[in-house]
């Protein structure tokens, strides 16, 4: 059922997927030279900005629709996926509105960086890349905490029905006496993810690799291309279904304590 979530959010990136991939095999031939790096910054940004989405839309929205089926499930049921969306429906509006936040706060943490990236670049200047490199890093202190403390934000969406302010709230409360464990199992299940896809692609790219060898042409980038774009996509779909369930699942446990704050009465 969580992998039936998480193909409908490929089947919608599916189209802008094709798109970047093709833009960004065009621009193949020129990596080897560094002086039309430059070249190939914006296919690949819209490939990053595919991929990025895709994730975001995983954690703001499907992390919510699939807490209605964890909750169900630790009742003694078992939702099918048409129950699931169906259930979900009047909190798609919402969840959507929250996946949009999220995205937006992520991206505007991390696009100083990115700019800073795209300048050095294109000018090629060494000091500007380090920069960036630094700027990267310095963003994923105010990105861990956000994404911890609003972990359980879709969750509060659908199973508690709350508007996006009060969900927010809801989940700050509820991970401010928890955040450190909280961060820890996040932390350790996208670890183990980034191990798992690393590992589930390594295959895509030998092949890669394999064409590289056996063509000795231009067509080589092409297969290599295509076939690291497919295999992220099969490691993505193997990985996110696990990663949608853990917030739903610490959500209903933190939200089981008696001194969390009910919906309704959330802490401001």
């Amino acid at each position: 059922m969580y992998l039936g979530l998480v193909g409908l959010t490929w089947i919608v990136a599916a189209a802008p997927l094709a798109l970047a991939t093709f833009w960004l095999v065009n621009a193949e031939a020129t990596f080897d030279d560094p002086s039309e790096w430059a070249s190939t910054v914006a296919p690949t940004a819209a490939f990053v900005g595919v991929i990025f989405a895709q994730w975001v839309v995983v954690a703001g929205t499907v992390s919510g629709v699939a807490a209605h089926s964890v909750t169900r499930r630790r009742g003694g049921s078992r939702p099918t996926l048409a129950d699931t969306l169906r259930h979900a429906r009047g909190s798609l509006p919402r969840l959507l509105v929250w996946t949009a936040l999220l995205g937006l706060a992520i991206a505007a943490a991390f696009a100083p960086g990115l700019a800073l990236f795209g300048l050095g670049v294109g000018s090629g200047g060494f000091v500007l890349l380090a920069g960036s490199l630094l700027l990267t890093v310095v963003a994923l202190i105010p990105v861990s905490w956000l994404l911890v403390r609003t972990a359980f934000t879709a969750p509060a969406i659908v199973i508690d029905g709350l508007a996006v302010r009060d969900a927010i709230a809801r989940s700050g409360s509820l991970t401010a006496d928890r955040f450190w464990r909280t961060f820890g199992i996040l932390a350790v299940m996208l670890v183990l993810a980034w191990v798992a896809m690393t590992t589930m692609m390594y295959p895509f790219d030998l092949l890669g690799s394999v064409a590289d060898t056996w063509f000795g042409t231009s067509d080589s980038g092409i297969a290599a291309t295509v076939l690291s774009v497919i295999g992220t996509v099969v490691a993505s779909m193997v990985v996110q279904p696990a990663l949608t369930v853990v917030p739903a699942v610490l959500y209903d446990d933190a939200a089981s304590v008696p001194t969390a704050f009910p919906p309704g009465r959330v802490d401001r």
